[in-house]
């Protein structure tokens, strides 16, 4: 080989070599500096129930070979190939999570990666329960335990209930307290959430129904033909309300007041007894039932009631008023209907008229001035008053302090020295009516109308008396009638006093207000309560003043009762036959004065009537019979402790051996005769307490009656009929046996 050719090969050589050489320095740098890039997934989503078991796989770019993943945060795991772990459930509220971390390969290549996940929330969903049914009376303690079934983690709380419900986070839900049929259903709603941003609504609805009142006792009750106008009873419920009940009535003639008071409305018969009374109840949240009360009337008993005198039986004037003392009309208790009142003792000076006013008949003297007489009304009631007027020398002042008695307002003492009306009542008192004063708070003392007259003879603590409601306020408007001036219109809404006339007519005196001009219609005395139950329009009556006026006669019942007009005449005249009466006695005569020493005139007289005189009945008593005790032919049940009618257990045993009698023998018919204590000499001379031992009989037979009903509807029987207060033929109970109820079968 040449040298050409052998350079030529070593030169190619050399070049090969280089080139080499080249090469490898060229590779070398690329190779350790390349980093490692990322591809998707580079994000992703999950919810909140399943980011506990999330998974994502990360890649890197396919042209690097055997890549390492490595060093995630936020505490999540990554293994070398790839695969992303959640570090458990994760929460709404830190999303989204930014997770980086480190990878390699064996080249020695590096590079970085970044997740994003984002974390939704779930809708929790509510499970049952989703509703319930609950009473009136049980819906104050209702609870109902909520719960959720899907689409949440871990404990859900509960919260924000409608309607004043309330709920605990754990999802008891409550009721605000008693709830009414009216608004059921209650559809209660809120919402719910747990730890990690899950929420939802729920919804439950409580279905509310009434339930039914049951009536309490008492459910039956009994009384006699004479009483059973003013009869009453409560009615009361003992379960399947709540708060007050409201008794209602749709039987004719008996009528429930605001109280739950059943009453009559007039006079029953004994002959359509017994009297079933049904009505329904309701209370404010829906409940209602139905009841039913059973009224046994019996047979009328004879009425015999002592009238009391409940007014001062005194009074003081000065010397100097005297002539101008007006008081009364007198006031009494146990009366049905007007009282007339009768003069039988009288100092002279001292009047009081058949309506019960006093007045004098002129200045007196100073002195004591007293009058008395008896008092009886149309059913026969009678009584006694009397009065003592104090007349001094100077005047007497008195004071009376108002008490609105549970109301509001304030009203000035009066300080008077003789007879005054009132200050009108300007106490008040929510949701209540004023009625009238009364000297004891309780109104078991005396009573005044409003206005009312009061004779200022002693200083004294009247109290305001009042009923549940308010009252609609009437009005009264004063006609002249013929007369001229002017009088103002009262409105009111309880009884109370008419004002003073202020209308005036030559030539005439006022008389009276008359609701007719004519005077034909309802009248009202000077001084006379109005109840203001209605408006109404009255006229003054006017009287023509005489020149002369004609001699009178007047004519005094003297101990007797009855009415006789006074006799006015200008010539001899016969007079008027008797029409007083007295029991026990017969009439005699007339005379001028009551113990009968004065000018005598026989019934029916002439006389002259040249001067005017006060005739006074005279009387001989007639002899008294007393008859034998009856016989007593039946069982008896006594006796009772005295003064009482109240059964013992020894009582209520005899009255068992009575009703097992009447089951034995098939009697239908039972008579009970009741007797009073035993009595004295001196209480038989009493009237009011012979009048008080009979009612003690008639007690005892109510009481028996009562509880022979009982024993004999225990023993199934019917068809009987009891009747109380048999009379004998003298009820003076101090003529026969004391203590006892005589029973009479057939």
């Amino acid at each position: 080989m040449s040298w050409r050719t052998g350079l030529a090969k070593f030169t190619t050589g050399v070049v090969v070599l280089i080139l080499v050489l080249t090469a490898t320095i060229i590779a070398s740098p690329l190779a350790s500096a390349a980093p490692i890039t990322q591809v998707s997934p580079t994000s992703g989503t999950t919810d909140v129930v399943g980011s506990a078991t999330f998974t994502a796989a990360l890649a890197a770019d396919p042209s690097f070979v055997g890549v390492t993943f490595a060093n995630a945060t936020l505490d999540f795991t990554i293994t070398p190939s790839g695969v992303l772990h959640t570090p458990g459930t994760l929460t709404v509220a830190g999303s989204p999570y930014v997770v980086t971390g480190t990878d390699t390969d064996p080249n020695g290549d590096t590079g970085t990666w970044t997740y994003t996940l984002s974390v939704t929330s779930d809708t929790i969903v509510q499970t049952s329960p989703t509703s319930g049914t609950i009473n009136v009376v049980g819906s104050a303690a209702f609870s109902d335990t909520l719960a959720a079934t899907s689409g949440f983690v871990g404990p859900v709380n509960f919260s924000n209930p409608s309607l004043s419900f309330t709920i605990t986070s754990s999802g008891v839900l409550s009721t605000p307290g008693t709830l009414s049929v009216a608004n059921s259903p209650y559809v209660v709603t809120g919402t719910d959430a747990d730890a990690y941003g899950d929420t939802g609504t729920w919804t439950y609805s409580l279905t509310v129904t009434p339930d039914t009142i049951v009536q309490g006792p008492p459910t039956s009750g009994s009384t006699n033909a004479n009483n059973s106008a003013t009869f009453t009873s409560a009615l009361t419920a003992t379960s399947g309300f709540h708060g007050p009940v409201t008794f209602a009535t749709a039987t004719s003639g008996f009528t429930v007041t605001g109280a739950n008071v059943l009453s009559t409305t007039g006079t029953l018969s004994a002959s359509n007894s017994p009297y079933t009374v049904t009505g329904t109840d309701t209370d404010t949240y829906g409940d209602s039932g139905t009841w039913t009360y059973s009224l046994s009337v019996t047979s009328p008993v004879p009425k015999t009631t002592t009238i009391v005198q409940t007014s001062p039986t005194t009074g003081s004037v000065a010397i100097t008023t005297s002539a101008a003392f007006t008081s009364g009309p007198i006031a009494v208790q146990n009366n049905t209907g007007p009282v007339t009142f009768v003069t039988t003792k009288s100092t002279p000076g001292l009047t009081v008229s058949a309506s019960g006013l006093i007045s004098t008949t002129g200045t007196l003297a100073v002195g004591a001035y007293s009058a008395s007489g008896t008092d009886s009304d149309v059913e026969g009631d009678s009584g006694t008053w009397r009065y003592t007027l104090n007349v001094t020398a100077a005047a007497v002042v008195v004071t009376v302090t108002f008490d609105g008695n549970g109301g509001t307002g304030t009203m000035k003492p009066e300080s008077r020295s003789g007879p005054t009306a009132l200050s009108l009542n300007r106490f008040t008192r929510a949701r209540h009516t004023f009625i009238d004063w009364n000297t004891s708070a309780n109104g078991s003392g005396v009573n005044y109308a409003n206005g009312a007259v009061f004779l200022f003879g002693s200083s004294t603590t009247l109290f305001a008396q009042w009923k549940s409601g308010r009252v609609p306020s009437r009005t009264i408007t004063f006609a002249a009638n013929g007369g001229i001036g002017s009088t103002a219109s009262e409105i009111h809404n309880t009884p109370t006093v008419i004002s003073a006339n202020h209308f005036r007519r030559a030539g005439y005196t006022f008389v009276n207000w008359n609701s007719s001009a004519r005077g034909s219609g309802r009248r009202f005395e000077a001084g006379a309560t109005y109840p203001f139950k209605k408006s109404i329009t009255l006229y003054a009556q006017w009287k023509k003043v005489a020149k002369k006026p004609s001699p009178v006669v007047i004519f005094v019942a003297n101990r007797g009762i009855g009415t006789m007009a006074v006799e006015s005449h200008r010539g001899p005249t016969r007079l008027t036959p008797n029409h007083f009466r007295r029991a026990g006695y017969t009439f005699i005569n007339w005379n001028t004065v009551a113990n009968g020493s004065g000018s005598r005139y026989s019934n029916k007289a002439i006389y002259t009537f040249t001067a005017s005189t006060t005739l006074f009945a005279q009387w001989k008593k007639n002899k008294k019979i007393v008859p034998p005790p009856p016989k007593i032919t039946g069982p008896v049940v006594g006796p009772f402790a005295r003064g009482s009618s109240t059964l013992t257990p020894l009582l209520e045993n005899q009255i068992q051996n009575i009703a097992d009698e009447v089951k034995a023998k098939g009697n239908t018919q039972i008579a009970l005769l009741g007797y009073g204590n035993k009595l004295n000499v001196s209480e038989e001379r009493n009237g009011g307490v012979m009048a008080k031992n009979t009612e003690l009989g008639r007690a005892r037979d109510q009481s028996v009656a009562a509880y022979l009903e009982g024993r004999l509807g225990a023993l199934g029987l019917k068809g009987w009929t009891i009747s109380v207060g048999v009379t004998a033929a003298n009820p003076d109970s101090s003529q026969y046996e004391t203590g006892l109820v005589i029973v009479t079968l057939s």
